[in-house]
């Protein structure tokens, strides 16, 4: 899946990759560079809290030369919708508009006026089961201002990406990515479960609860509601192991890796293992990316998607 590749000219060369997210809060930033070998090398990594995203952008574009990278605009969850359907019986050249037609009473955009792209699923293992595929939908009232925000700071845009396959990008530099790898990504107010196997992305559930509301930082909620929200997401955990064995005939994932959130990312362990005894680890971005950078936990909470996104040409084309 390569969102929106054929909508921009492509360079003969570049620098290297510079990955960009735009958030209400400010820009997740991450730049890597082309080595001798061509996979990538980390060398900066930042998130600017700022409400004047284009003056910001102009200034990190003159200070890092970004004009000379390929740049990657990495959507936020909120920015677009993620649908399993099984894919229409018609011609490849006909997909898209048949995906079009049958996802318009899924949305809550005109799809008529809507970017779509999506890739296939694994094929299941469960008797009668049918192949599936996950679309990508995005109004273009929401993805048009991105891509104008980044040419007029005259960044060379070559993908538009999204967050679940950069976080998948990261879980395959892990050892367990071979029999089957759960990552957990929370972030404020939500959170993802990804479960993968050597680039594949096997499932991937958006959850309605970030670490805010989970009692790991200062917490408006009652003890009682928190040790609910706790178990609640335990339980969701769990749910999708239990759902990709089952539906896939994956071995049974036997870890979860937890990307860092802000702070007090041991909390989430503790209570991930003890509400279901699931075996967790946190998932250190700074040892498994090629870099000279030490990530602190709140950058690497702020801009997991970027950094997976710099990796791409250093996989398997998805």
């Amino acid at each position: 899946m390569h969102l929106f590749n054929n909508l921009f000219k492509k360079k003969a060369t570049s620098k290297g990759i510079v990955a960009l997210s735009f958030t209400s809060e400010g820009i997740s930033l991450a730049i890597s560079k082309h080595t001798v070998n061509l996979k990538p090398k980390l060398t900066h990594c930042e998130f600017i809290r700022t409400n004047k995203k284009q003056e910001t952008l102009q200034d990190l574009s003159a200070a890092y030369q970004l004009k000379d990278y390929d740049c990657y605009l990495i959507l936020t969850p909120d920015d677009y919708r993620l649908i399993t359907i099984e894919p229409p019986a018609v011609t490849e050249n006909e997909m898209t508009e048949a995906i079009r037609w049958k996802i318009s009473d899924l949305v809550e955009f005109n799809v008529d006026d809507a970017i779509i792209d999506y890739y296939p699923l694994p094929v299941p293992q469960r008797v009668n089961s049918e192949k599936k595929i996950e679309i990508i939908a995005a109004p273009k009232s929401i993805i048009q201002p991105l891509i104008d925000l980044c040419i007029s700071c005259d960044l060379q845009l070559k993908v538009i990406d999204i967050q679940e396959t950069n976080i998948r990008n990261l879980a395959t530099l892990a050892p367990e990515n071979i029999s089957g790898f759960a990552v957990l990504y929370l972030q404020k107010n939500t959170g993802q479960i990804i479960i993968e196997q050597e680039g594949l992305i096997y499932l991937n559930r958006k959850l309605a609860i970030g670490f805010d509301r989970l009692g790991l930082t200062d917490s408006f909620l009652s003890d009682g509601q928190i040790e609910l929200e706790q178990s609640s997401l335990a339980l969701d955990i769990q749910r999708s192991f239990d759902y990709v064995e089952s539906y896939y005939n994956l071995p049974p994932i036997s870890e979860l890796a937890v990307i860092p959130i802000i702070k007090n990312t041991q909390g989430i362990l503790d209570f991930i293992n003890k509400n279901q005894g699931i075996t967790s680890r946190i998932m250190d971005l700074s040892s498994i990316i090629d870099s000279n950078l030490l990530l602190n936990d709140s950058t690497q909470s702020l801009c997991a998607s970027v950094i997976g996104a710099t990796l791409r040409n250093a996989l398997k084309p998805s």
